[in-house]
């Protein structure tokens, strides 16, 4: 990497996958205003032009790709040579009964939501271990890492697949001073047109959650922020639910 990709190198460095939209750009809004500077991968330019109008480039990159092309990765990691925080957000999923699932969409799925996350992962801590940096990953998972769910077969398996992956690697890691972590959150309120569910399915959700709210995805940008803080400093390997107690008594 070029060492004038950011001037002000004196800030912590953090990459964010699936920035583009949703959780992953409320996470990067976040982390913006708390003056890190932002590595950020999209899927798309017009993603890309989006948010260039709303970062200064000064302190944020942003690299455009598809995560389940393992060259895209490896391009990514020759252009940057450490970070100090990794947040492995992107993710896709498929809403199939176990009969219906094509090979085409279990490969990209666990290409996307669990090969993306392992393999950028091993490539940063690399990079952390050689420049002495007490690091900090944060792996998106999901409440569907923890309990199963009909029609969701091959998502489960990706999340399940992250949160042990999570734990070894917090294992390997450790004597670096390297921490990883998983958060899970149950149904994230991302856009508008989410709201556009039908009610009756949003009820029915809902009343599975015993505090009757849905996960916002502010919560996630704050936990985001607090798991890259010295005030987290001994925690590594947990899996941190943000799902309203849904999964409390499986």
């Amino acid at each position: 990497m070029d060492k004038n990709l950011f001037k002000l190198i004196r800030m912590k460095i953090t990459l964010i996958t699936g920035a583009g939209r949703g959780i992953g750009l409320s996470i990067s809004e976040k982390f913006y205003l708390e003056d890190h500077n932002l590595i950020l991968l999209v899927r798309s330019n017009n993603q890309k032009r989006r948010l260039e109008k709303k970062f200064d480039k000064k302190k944020v990159k942003i690299f455009v790709g598809d995560l389940a092309n393992y060259s895209f990765i490896k391009k990514i990691s020759k252009k940057i040579s450490f970070v100090h925080n990794i947040i492995n957000n992107a993710g896709t999923r498929n809403d199939s009964h176990i009969h219906r699932v094509k090979k085409s969409d279990l490969d990209y799925l666990i290409d996307v939501n669990f090969k993306a996350t392992f393999y950028l992962t091993q490539i940063f801590t690399k990079k952390m271990i050689k420049k002495k940096i007490k690091g900090s990953i944060i792996n998106l998972s999901s409440q569907l890492g923890h309990i199963g769910a009909y029609n969701r077969t091959v998502y489960c398996s990706s999340k399940f697949a992250v949160e042990g992956f999570t734990k070894a690697a917090a294992l390997d890691l450790g004597k670096y001073g390297i921490r990883i972590n998983t958060i899970a959150p149950t149904k994230t309120i991302v856009n508008e047109k989410e709201l556009l569910f039908t009610k009756k399915r949003l009820a029915i959700i809902k009343n599975k959650i015993p505090l009757r709210k849905f996960t916002e995805k502010e919560d996630i940008a704050e936990l985001c922020l607090f798991l890259t803080s010295n005030a987290s400093k001994n925690i590594t390997g947990s899996s941190i639910k943000i799902d309203g107690g849904w999964t409390a008594g499986k």
